[in-house]
């Protein structure tokens, strides 16, 4: 863990903000503990999570579950089209309708929606995010948790996760590797650095400075400030076009948060799993500005190099890692018009894996 004492105070500038990031990837992991070595953190937290119950008997799916975990400056909401029950315009944008015959958890990470929300800077942190989704994966296993399926034991976990959900899959393959069955990873290629300049061009300021609905949270907690930089981030720019411009405009208005301590312990998981002998199916849109930027000509997977094959280093004993590149599709691959074929592929996908 990163104490408080080594982040800059004036974190939630934008331009201190790239420069830190940048300095902490830089230099890997190193750069994120800063050579002080790990600080323990415990406690009790409230997660806030939606399980959804499979709306038909599959015989080969009934001890299975698939485990959501979204972006930072997302809520559980994104696997549902950013709204519940019912999506954005329908269920089109919706992952979990497509999943709907497995049982689901999507969750709110801690220091997002409803879960609880500690310190941004010295608590809510990567390697926390990933203890306690380890913690939830064992309990699903041995059937701890409560709700719907309380009492339920799952032996097969599939882990999915989005952008900061995905860089936590990663930190779960390595520290943990026998927790998840397979890992699905959207908006991820184990490059980051590159795409901290879009990431920090919707300026991020204290949450409680830009929307009201965030006033009680305290100041380390961020929300993109400019609508226009949230799109270049998230979505496609340079008239390519392959999305809702309305779903933009409401994802931004419906905005949730990141921690500083999530931002600057980024880093964390991006690490190689070595002894994780699982599959990984990887969902990264062609144009996603922030795992496939280039320093010059804009966001491409593709060019000059495929940077989600480049990604398979990561999980050198997987007994499969495959992936798909949809065209016209940004960072957030969920909301754009490709998603409906993505979802399809990724079940695909888990079918040939035998789930």
């Amino acid at each position: 863990m990163v104490p408080a004492s080594n982040i800059p105070a004036n974190l939630s500038n934008g331009v201190v903000l790239t420069d830190y990031l940048v300095s902490q990837g830089s230099s890997g992991l190193a750069g994120v503990l800063g050579g002080i070595g790990a600080v323990e953190q415990s406690g009790s937290f409230q997660m806030s999570a939606r399980y959804c119950v499979p709306n038909k008997s599959v015989p080969s799916r009934a001890d299975t579950i698939q485990y959501l975990q979204h972006a930072i400056t997302n809520t559980k909401n994104y696997w549902n089209g950013l709204t519940y029950p019912v999506g954005f315009q329908g269920d089109k944008y919706s992952y979990i309708k497509v999943a709907a015959d497995v049982s689901l958890r999507a969750e709110d990470n801690l220091g997002s929606g409803n879960s609880s929300h500690p310190d941004p800077i010295a608590v809510v942190q990567m390697a926390l995010q990933a203890q306690i989704a380890h913690q939830i994966i064992q309990m699903l296993r041995d059937g701890q948790v409560q709700g719907p399926v309380a009492g339920k034991k799952f032996n097969k976990v599939i882990y999915v996760g989005h952008n900061y959900g995905s860089i936590q899959g990663n930190a779960i393959a390595a520290t943990f590797p026998n927790d998840v069955d397979t890992f699905v990873l959207t908006g991820y290629s184990g490059r980051f650095v590159e795409g901290l300049v879009p990431l920090a061009s919707g300026i991020a300021l204290p949450a409680d400075t830009v929307m009201p609905r965030f006033a009680d949270l305290a100041p380390g907690y961020l929300a993109q400030s400019v609508e226009a930089g949230r799109v270049y981030g998230l979505y496609t720019v340079d008239g390519v076009g392959g999305f809702d411009p309305a779903i933009a405009q409401y994802d931004f208005d419906n905005e949730g948060t990141v921690a500083l301590g999530e931002l600057a312990t980024l880093f964390y998981g991006v690490t190689p799993a070595n002894s994780y002998k699982g599959s990984v199916f990887v969902v990264t849109g062609q144009q996603d500005a922030i795992v496939c930027n280039n320093a010059v000509g804009g966001a491409d997977c593709l060019t000059p190099t495929n940077k989600v094959e480049e990604a398979r280093g990561f999980f050198p004993a997987a007994k499969d890692y495959s992936y798909i590149i949809p065209q016209k599709t940004g960072h957030s691959a969920n909301l754009h018009y490709s998603s409906p074929d993505s979802f399809a592929k990724i079940h695909a996908y888990l079918a040939s894996q035998g789930f």
